[in-house]
């Protein structure tokens, strides 16, 4: 069996305040040194399809947005399996464009065998180049589930231990 190739796609807005979340989760994992080389890290701001080529020959997609749940803002969200098909698209700007990408990428046969979606609630997505505060204290945590996804995907022993300060994310899945 081949080592799973995987990617890490932020989505977001840089100039919509909370909205920038997935883009700078991915800047913030560029910079730690336990992710994996192997781990292709996007900036997938909202390309949509335009990111079907640079995902092409990936097995393991996780996606990270800022995802209205109607949960108190900052709240850590992880959606797998058949809850990211069911997805309301009007809870992020970006999941339309998202649900477009994965939907082109399964009619081509291209598509991941995995795909996660981690999020956090936003407060605010008006205009604005700052995180408000409880989202911003979520980014630390988010990272850190990002890391564990890909630790039980790599099937490292890693992935049967906790990430110290790696938060009890809930997971939603409906397989």
């Amino acid at each position: 069996m081949s080592a799973p190739r995987i990617a890490v796609l932020g989505l977001g807005n840089l100039m919509r305040a909370d909205d920038a979340l997935g883009m700078l989760a991915v800047e913030r994992l560029r910079a730690d040194p336990r992710l994996a080389r192997s781990v292709l890290l996007l900036e997938g701001g909202t390309l949509g399809l335009d990111l079907l080529h640079p995902l092409e020959g990936v097995t393991h997609l996780l996606a990270i947005d800022a995802i209205e749940a109607g949960v108190p803002p900052g709240t850590l969200l992880h959606f797998s399996g058949g809850a990211v098909d069911d997805l309301p698209i009007g809870r992020s700007v970006h999941l339309l464009g998202f649900a477009d990408l994965i939907g082109a990428m399964r009619l081509t046969g291209s598509a991941p065998g995995e795909i996660v979606v981690l999020g956090v609630q936003p407060e605010t997505i008006g205009w604005g180049t700052q995180l408000t505060p409880r989202v911003e204290a979520a980014l630390g945590p988010l990272a850190e589930a990002v890391l564990r996804q890909i630790a039980e995907w790599m099937q490292e022993p890693a992935a049967a231990m906790p990430i110290p300060g790696a938060p009890d994310v809930p997971r939603l899945s409906a397989e």
